[in-house]
């Protein structure tokens, strides 16, 4: 079974204006013939969101490489905020507030992936495509990240098994996120597959990079991070 992977994270221009941080954060690291994903926004009221973003994202590649055949997600959640707590000391929680979105795939394409506030989390497994974010309420105002509590129950999680060339999972933050019409999700995804899977991961990279430094829409100010994961064939 065959993968592509790629992604990026690229600061937004007020941020850049006001000699700031990029406060979004990300990894992709290939791990015993499959793949981890983390991307992480750190909210931007707090005094170090960025140090929140970053060790979230470390914390979370070292639990899931870790990991074994018989991986308990629910499990490993409580396990990432303890060991985040200790990475971003002595920085108080509060400071250091993110949101989370993680995937890991196996070799054999089983797929876990979970989020906690805001993004995106898309996932298409034997060829249905699903959202396992949640629709925003009323109150989408509450943002739910990594603090002084863990919160079980805010978090939003999935497992499934890649089957096909084109399933795959899609990690994105906030500043990609809000621009992106509901309604053409499943379109946005199939169009990253097809782009991504002509390119090699430090092509598909750059590629990625370039699109959302040009991303043109409102909400350009913010940062960006998307990454990818898709099986490409046996």
């Amino acid at each position: 079974m065959r993968f592509i992977a790629c992604g990026a994270s690229v600061i937004g221009p007020r941020h850049l204006d006001l000699g700031e941080p990029n406060q979004d954060a990300m990894v992709l690291a290939g791990c015993r013939g499959g793949w981890i994903a983390a991307a992480a926004d750190g909210l931007g009221s707090r005094a170090r969101s960025d140090l929140g973003a970053r060790s979230a994202c470390q914390v979370t590649r070292r639990i899931l490489r870790a990991t074994s055949s018989s991986f308990d997600l629910p499990a490993t959640l409580p396990l990432i905020h303890q060991q985040w707590l200790k990475a971003i000391g002595p920085t108080i929680p509060r400071d250091a507030a993110t949101t989370l979105l993680f995937g890991r795939v196996t070799d054999q394409g089983e797929v876990h992936a979970a989020q906690l506030g805001d993004g995106l989390l898309l996932v298409k497994c034997a060829g249905e495509f699903r959202r396992v974010t949640p629709e925003r309420t009323a109150y989408g105002n509450q943002t739910w990240a990594l603090e002084s509590t863990h919160l079980q129950d805010k978090w939003s999680y999935t497992k499934g098994r890649f089957t096909e060339p084109g399933d795959g999972v899609v990690l994105m933050t906030d500043g990609v996120a809000d621009d992106l019409e509901p309604a053409h999700l499943a379109d946005f995804f199939d169009a990253l597959y097809q782009d991504v899977s002509t390119r090699n991961r430090r092509r598909g990279r750059r590629w990625l990079q370039s699109e959302l430094n040009d991303w043109a829409t409102p909400l350009h100010s913010d940062d960006k991070t998307l990454v990818a994961i898709f099986r490409t064939s046996e």
